[in-house]
């Protein structure tokens, strides 16, 4: 039987790299692992290091950036070198853009591929990035928790907020689809982080006294919906902690999560206006929830009431949470020792 051949041709054997002497990879005399690449890889990096000592911004060299990029797309040193061929050559990045396109549904996880379209919107700068949002709103349905696509959305917006092109609408749609995509899954770290740039941390977020409510609202929700969501519960606590808030305050909401005795579960006073949790709870709810018990134990230590805190880090240390003992156990010697 033929062996079978490989249908890859050489660069030495086209016509358009005759005149270019490949640099091979120098790996020493006696490399230790030496890499397996394959033929046309090898044969591709070769030629681009001959192309790069040139400092050769051309066709071809863009050609064969594309070419490394499609074996290797994490390769940085040639999406830096590809960039500034683009803006050498003065070719259209919106075709660049199109290219990206394809590249972003193969490689969603390639910081290369994102950093590269930053590069590019930044060049292109549209007067008005919706058609970018959308683009990366796409993007996040097959990979909801992909880093690298939330990270550039976060520069998308922080960028042209600055060039004075994000309007109050676009913040408002913005809002309403982080919302849906929590929805979808209110474990989503990622668009809770979103949500936090949106509603707290973006430049002239809204943060009066009403904004502040429906944001703890919005948190106590969450958690009556997912209890041992600890996503929600760092949202709550994040609010808490950057508006220099009490906990005490909410705890009427949080006690029944801590299955204490019916004495520390008062019923909530008339003035209470935040979301309560169902009563009674859920039977598919496991109690007590640790993060719950955390809340209470903090909120303990606001009141100067350590012994009772460090009975509540107690608990969690030998029973609710014993991932985690050696901390709790911290915790509650830092309550009980003078």
């Amino acid at each position: 039987m033929a062996a079978a051949t490989s249908s890859y041709i050489p660069l030495a054997q086209r016509n358009l790299w005759t005149d270019i002497q490949p640099i091979p990879q120098d790996d020493g005399p006696n490399p230790v692992v030496p890499i397996m690449y394959s033929e046309e890889y090898r044969d591709a990096m070769d030629y681009f290091r001959a192309v790069a000592a040139a400092e050769e911004r051309s066709e071809r060299a863009l050609e064969l950036t594309e070419t490394v990029i499609r074996l290797n797309p994490a390769h940085y040193t040639v999406w830096q070198y590809r960039m500034a061929t683009l803006l050498e050559l003065k070719k259209d990045l919106k075709e660049e853009l199109q290219l990206m396109n394809e590249f972003a549904v193969q490689n969603l996880k390639s910081y290369q591929v994102w950093h590269h379209r930053l590069l590019l919107l930044t060049h292109i700068s549209p007067k008005d990035p919706s058609s970018e949002v959308e683009y990366i709103h796409q993007s996040l349905l097959p990979d909801p928790k992909n880093y690298h696509t939330w990270a550039y959305l976060h520069w998308l917006y922080s960028h042209f907020y600055t060039l004075g092109r994000i309007s109050e609408k676009h913040w408002q749609d913005e809002t309403q689809w982080c919302e849906e995509m929590l929805g979808m899954d209110g474990r989503n770290n990622s668009a809770w982080g979103w949500r936090w740039y949106l509603r707290v941390a973006r430049p002239e977020a809204q943060n009066g006294k009403d904004a502040l409510k429906h944001e703890l609202s919005y948190a106590l929700k969450a958690i009556h919906l997912i209890p041992h969501n600890v996503s929600a519960w760092n949202y709550l606590r994040g609010l808490l902690r950057h508006f220099k808030l009490p906990l005490s305050p909410l705890l009427p909401a949080i006690l029944p999560y801590t299955i204490r005795p019916s004495a520390t579960v008062p019923e909530p006073s008339g003035d209470f206006d935040f979301p309560l949790p169902s009563s009674p709870l859920p039977d598919d709810t496991p109690l007590p929830v640790p993060f719950a018990l955390e809340y209470f134990g903090d909120a303990l230590l606001e009141q100067n009431q350590n012994m009772e805190a460090g009975e509540v880090f107690g608990q969690l240390s030998t029973q609710y949470d014993k991932m985690r003992a050696g901390y709790w156990e911290f915790r509650r010697r830092d309550c009980v020792e003078e």
